[in-house]
């Protein structure tokens, strides 16, 4: 059984993790198309850099994505080439440590941090609504073999029919599943994706409405 803790690991440099977070109170996240497609933008300019995406669904009142950290190289040149004027106190710290002892869990977690408040203002001023949007702290499991990868990605895209929102969840707009399919250029890990699965054919036929998770992966379930 996995634990708390389990639930809020810790960010590694080229590691696997499925995050996720709702709003308190299980209030609404996200009221209209826009608000959407402004989280997504912004999730974008704060994680792009850092991350590689591999799915992603937005719930009414929650989220999921699927990510791999950029190597410990990649970051360290992404904070460098930051202009001083608009380095995060985070990022300065991270500088300012030695290459051996260096955050990056803490350069991670700032940037969803800041995800998060950005849209957080937006919305609290579209909607007249004040206070924290998101329950903190947010949610983050190391995925450790290619198997739980699989079924992690099927998870996500399969959200939308687990809340009983809609069955056929490959209809679903508001996950990368269409993304997949389209040859429009996204931003997703799609061949690494395709790979896993053996294949296009083989991504679509595991997309089957009404899979259910083998028992030792129910740990994705966790609690959204």
């Amino acid at each position: 059984m996995k634990t708390r803790l389990d639930r809020l690991a810790h960010f590694h440099p080229e590691a696997h993790y499925h995050v996720f977070n709702r709003t308190n109170n299980r209030e609404p996240l996200f009221v209209t198309d826009e608000n959407r497609r402004f989280f997504l933008q912004q999730y974008k300019k704060f994680l792009g850099p850092y991350v590689d995406t591999f799915a992603w669904c937005l719930m009414e009142n929650h989220f999921h994505f699927s990510i791999r950290i950029k190597p410990a190289v990649v970051i360290t040149e992404i904070i460098q080439q930051t202009p001083e004027i608009h380095r995060i106190v985070t990022q300065e710290r991270f500088l300012e440590t030695h290459a051996l002892e260096r955050d990056y869990h803490a350069v991670i977690e700032r940037q969803f941090t800041r995800l998060f408040t950005v849209y957080a203002m937006a919305f609290n001023k579209e909607f007249d609504r004040s206070g924290n949007l998101f329950h903190r702290p947010f949610k983050r499991v190391a995925i450790d073999n290619e198997n739980h990868l699989i079924w992690l990605i099927y998870y996500i895209h399969a959200n939308i029919a687990k809340h009983g929102v809609m069955a056929d969840f490959t209809r679903y707009l508001w996950s990368s599943y269409p993304a997949f399919l389209s040859d429009q250029v996204t931003t997703l890990c799609e061949q690494e994706v395709l790979d896993w699965f053996g294949g296009l054919e083989r991504f679509i036929a595991f997309h089957q409405p009404g899979i259910d998770l083998p028992p030792a992966l129910t740990f994705l379930k966790l609690e959204e």
